[in-house]
């Protein structure tokens, strides 16, 4: 493995990392505050876009700065309103399914990044299919409820197979538009100038709901701050490193990780079959990095030409 693949390693799992905290921390928030679920999900981009370009301009080296001109920037802020389109989405569709159903449809979307690589001409290797269905078995045990048949309208499921379809678009249209790219935290800058935007055109239409103690202010830095910067940065820096598909799948660790921070704050039980989900999904991030050692990934430089 390269120097370039274990960061993307990294940053995906630091990427993880950060999405598998906001789950609780939403919840948390739910208790100190009468916020909606639109209300986090517009505040979340008020606070993470400002924070992002903060890094942006106090983080850079002049000698590795990359001129905003230099950058695409209208692929860029094509990406950011798909983020918008996945938040919309998501919040959508769980009005209408119930949260273990959503879960699961949502991480059909590796599946989708790995089959639409392969329509356009990316090698898929037999492990890197093995690891996308233990990924999947995982993601199924992990995830509560789920097996109770718990119903759904077809609505919500169109709109949670949607929001997966829109994160697998993510995913391969980031890796395309960062190929050659030295400067991906202004890339993730500019990709939040247009999410901020389509979230911002919401308040009219519903209003906002402002943070009503310091607890609940703090609460929505955080998942600024754990829940979206540091994993749109990370997903954008993996994907240029190791590719949309195996990107995807090393996400997929998210589940157990949202387990084990619920229950060491929240204190919630895990049954068994949901350690033993968990238990797949690191099996599969462990086979896709048991590849030959003297392969070496040149997909990105073919891409940046």
């Amino acid at each position: 493995m390269t120097r370039g693949e274990r960061e993307g390693f990294i940053w995906i799992l630091l990427a993880a990392a950060g999405f598998s905290v906001m789950p609780t921390m939403v919840k948390l928030t739910y208790l100190h505050s009468t916020f909606e679920p639109m209300d986090i999900a517009i505040w979340r981009f008020v606070i993470a876009a400002p924070l992002m370009w903060a890094l942006v301009l106090f983080g850079r080296r002049p000698q590795r700065s990359v001129p905003a001109e230099d950058l695409p920037v209208t692929r860029l802020l094509v990406i950011g309103v798909l983020i918008a389109a996945a938040v919309l989405a998501a919040f959508f569709a769980l009005e209408r399914l119930p949260g273990s159903m959503y879960i699961v449809l949502l991480y059909s979307y590796p599946a989708m990044v790995a089959l639409l690589s392969r329509l356009l001409g990316e090698e898929i290797n037999p492990r890197t299919w093995l690891a996308l269905g233990l990924a999947l078995i995982g993601v199924a045990l992990t995830v509560p409820n789920f097996a109770s048949g718990a119903g759904g309208d077809a609505i919500g499921l169109g709109l949670a197979l949607l929001n997966a379809a829109i994160i697998a678009l993510y995913y391969l249209l980031t890796r395309r538009a960062l190929a050659g790219v030295v400067d991906v935290s202004r890339s993730s800058a500019v990709m939040m100038v247009s999410t901020l935007f389509i979230m911002l055109m919401l308040i009219p239409l519903r209003g906002l709901q402002l943070p009503q103690n310091p607890l609940t202010l703090f609460l929505l830095f955080c998942i600024g701050v754990f829940g979206t910067v540091l994993p749109v940065y990370g997903v954008n820096i993996a994907v240029q490193r190791i590719g949309a598909a195996q990107a995807s799948l090393v996400s997929t660790i998210e589940p157990p990780m949202s387990m084990i921070v619920s229950v060491l704050i929240l204190s919630e039980v895990i049954l068994p079959l949901q350690w033993l989900g968990a238990a797949l999904i690191v099996g599969s991030v462990i086979v896709l990095q048991l590849r030959p050692r003297n392969r070496i990934d040149l997909s990105i430089a073919h891409e940046a030409g």
